[in-house]
């Protein structure tokens, strides 16, 4: 998907000139650039290295350490970038807070490479990043771009001008970085009644937990998230999830959590409900399907959020949702989805 960019071209440098030689008074640009120029050729933190596509994949993608993407667009050859780097980027407390909390990725920027550069950005973060960054006057540059994850899609929080000092670009790392971490969490489901309530029944009379633990999977909450704003803008609601069980063999269990719910092996466990993933408000229902470690006679069991939309009754000739239902479902206490996209396995219950 391209973007249908401006033919107009970035101004010369020249009008970058006129606006710093404000900013350092009298002093001839030959003065400043050479100092600056021996001072920060080595950066302190680290530049991704690797094509956009692999930023993203390091920043917001990263299933293990996500992080905002602060994307540096310059003229290495201009005066602004050189005082933009010494007062601002090359400060101790930007420095220090871009290599702890962001992923920082740079565009060297000619007249020549405008247009490569927003159809890159628009293919990898979408048409709408793409537009901001295109807005933006030259008089600003050099920019430092703050990419974040807003309801499963890449979006511009913060943009850092060329003119602007460390003081007013720390607030704006630190916006972003908050949106950021704010947009992955979810409610915490270990407080709520029907987990207390899961909890209590796993350590009845006919077992007891040995472990709960946490899923956290990135790449999974964006697809997630992603799905679940779709349904909620087309039902006209957020009423569109469950949290439902999904009992499995001990050792599939680990599998799932590797490789997430598998298409291949649908129908494997039954097609009542359709050719789908199963899930089950019972915890009862979903232990029949929990085969123990014959080791230790452990089981496991899935605790998911389940994009069940609306459902309708299933039946085993069903591959797909019928147009504009997003689940089927017994009319009791299963449910079947299908597409992986709409589960996010939140819990892995190991119990006897």
């Amino acid at each position: 998907m391209g973007h249908k960019v401006s033919g107009q071209r970035r101004k010369p440098d020249n009008q970058l000139y006129k606006t710093n030689q404000t900013r350092t008074g009298n002093t001839s640009v030959e003065q400043y650039r050479e100092p600056l120029n021996n001072q920060y050729t080595a950066a302190s933190f680290s530049l991704n290295k690797y094509g956009f596509n692999q930023a993203l994949n390091d920043s917001l993608l990263n299933s293990t350490n996500p992080r905002p993407l602060a994307l540096y667009i310059c003229d290495d050859q201009s005066l602004a970038t050189d005082i933009f780097n010494q007062l601002v980027l090359h400060s101790e407390s930007i420095s220090a807070y871009l290599k702890e909390q962001f992923i920082l990725w740079k565009w060297s920027l000619t007249q020549e490479n405008y247009h490569e550069f927003l159809t890159i950005v628009a293919t990898d973060a979408g048409e709408e990043v793409a537009a901001v960054i295109d807005s933006l006057p030259s008089e600003v540059y050099p920019l430092l771009i703050c990419l974040v994850f807003d309801r499963g899609e890449i979006k511009v929080k913060s943009v850092i001008h060329g003119t602007m000092s460390d003081r007013e670009a720390l607030p704006l790392l630190l916006q972003a970085r908050d949106t950021f971490v704010a947009a992955f969490e979810l409610p915490d489901t270990s407080g709520l009644h029907e987990f207390t309530r899961v909890a209590a029944d796993f350590n009845g009379e006919t077992s007891s937990i040995i472990s709960i633990h946490r899923i956290e999977n990135t790449l999974w909450l964006i697809q997630y998230l992603n799905q679940k704003q779709m349904i909620e803008n087309r039902l006209g609601h957020n009423n569109t999830e469950r949290l439902l069980f999904h009992g499995c063999p001990y050792e599939a269990a680990k599998n799932i959590l590797q490789q997430a719910f598998d298409h291949s092996r649908i129908g494997t466990n039954g097609t009542a409900c359709g050719h789908g993933f199963y899930f089950s408000s019972s915890r009862y229902v979903s232990d029949q399907y929990a085969v123990p470690n014959p080791s230790t006679g452990a089981k496991r069991m899935l605790m998911c959020r389940v994009l069940v939309g609306r459902s309708c009754q299933g039946n085993s000739t069903m591959t797909k949702c019928p147009s504009s239902y997003d689940s089927t479902t017994n009319g009791s206490d299963v449910f079947v989805v299908y597409s992986n996209r709409h589960i996010l396995p939140e819990y892995l219950i190991t119990y006897k």
